[in-house]
């Protein structure tokens, strides 16, 4: 027997992953261990496999059952096998008591072959690998922990994990703030703030003043008026996020912007609605940066925007900000934007001090 440690992208409907796990079972393959990550190749399923004899006939049915009729494997060891929480817990635990060890410890975190500080004001190509064998992890303005993994390339998740990790040992300053006010790229000065029960009539105001296309763009179909299961759902706590957003000296909501959980694992969904006499002035775009930093707050590692082929504003959104946008598949389009490393940046403490000093490590 002998333990490997393999990868496949499944497509995201049900019976995908039994599928894969059935594979594995008619080749005596024993899972000890499963983790599910999102990437810009989609759902990437990752495995422990304990496997009798050679492993090449697992991984090619494993392959012949992916998106991309691919699959790696590369060997594990019996220290892997175990809960990641409580190894990233321990983690956090041993850099409070020795912060200079970050790259150590981040390493360790996602098993890379090599990690070193590095400066973010001269970046340099330490690595002469494929971009996506590296990830480059910020720590303050100025230094940043660079990993490198040969055999098997950084995911959205481990991205976000590593950026957990770095958070976990700055001083804490509280979760992202969801209530302020923001200026748009345009100047246009908003305030914002969640949604509630108190705010029902407003909103059903605001759908009211946008026309058939806005809310069609929005909802697929036209939406004069929220049905109360719908605007119960955006004051729900537990569905999500809902923020409103009026200008700066008061008034009526001109833009809502949904941030709501999906079943999938560090996956969170996105959705906005601007009043058609304040489009065009960067609302959408500041509401999304707003979004995508509550977003890493919460340690999501992917954002997704499902909208209507036609709403090329929202498409144009989520470019500018780095998401990969799919084909039209029934007339619907869809963006997936990693977030990690977007949450706001921290006050400096022991970590952040020692990489913003004259010479301090990677400089």
């Amino acid at each position: 027997m002998a333990l490997w440690r393999i990868r496949t992208v499944v497509e995201d409907r049900p019976g995908q992953l039994a599928g894969v796990v059935d594979a594995m079972a008619a080749e005596g393959g024993n899972i000890v261990g499963l983790s599910i990550h999102a990437d810009a190749a989609g759902v990437v399923d990752e495995f422990v496999v304990d496997v009798p004899g050679a492993h090449h006939t697992l991984l090619r049915e494993v392959a012949r059952r992916s998106v991309d009729d691919s699959a790696t494997a590369v060997p594990a060891h019996p220290r892997e096998v175990g809960d990641d929480v409580t190894r990233a817990l321990l983690l956090t635990a041993r850099l409070r008591a020795a912060p200079n060890r970050l790259p150590e410890a981040l390493g360790e975190l996602l098993r890379a072959d090599e990690a070193r500080w590095t400066n973010l004001t001269r970046p340099v190509a330490e690595f002469p690998e494929e971009p996506e064998t590296t990830l480059v992890v910020p720590v303050g303005p100025l230094r940043a922990v660079r990993l490198r993994r040969t055999d098997q390339p950084f995911t959205w998740t481990e991205s976000a994990r590593a950026d957990a990790l770095v958070r976990s040992v700055l001083p804490p300053t509280g979760p992202a703030p969801i209530d302020g006010s923001l200026v748009t790229g345009h100047g246009v000065e908003l305030s914002v703030a969640q949604v509630g029960a108190a705010d029902a009539d407003a909103v059903q105001r605001l759908h009211r003043r946008c026309t058939a296309e806005t809310t069609r763009r929005r909802y697929f179909a036209g939406m004069p008026r929220l049905t109360p299961g719908m605007l119960a759902v955006f004051c729900d706590p537990e569905r999500g996020l809902t923020l409103a957003a009026r200008p700066s000296g008061g008034g009526e909501p001109v833009a809502l912007a949904h941030l709501m959980y999906t079943l999938d694992p560090g996956v969170g969904e996105i959705a906005l609605l601007v009043e058609d006499a304040w489009q065009g002035q960067g609302v959408g775009t500041a509401l999304t940066r707003a979004l995508a930093a509550v977003a890493a707050d919460w340690g999501l590692a992917e954002l997704r925007a499902d909208t209507v082929a036609g709403n090329t504003a929202m498409q144009r959104i989520m470019r500018r900000m780095g998401a990969a946008i799919g084909p039209v598949r029934d007339g619907v389009v869809q963006a997936r934007l990693p977030v990690a490393g977007t949450a706001p940046p921290r006050l400096p403490g022991r970590v952040a001090g020692l990489m913003s000093r004259p010479g301090a490590a990677g400089g």
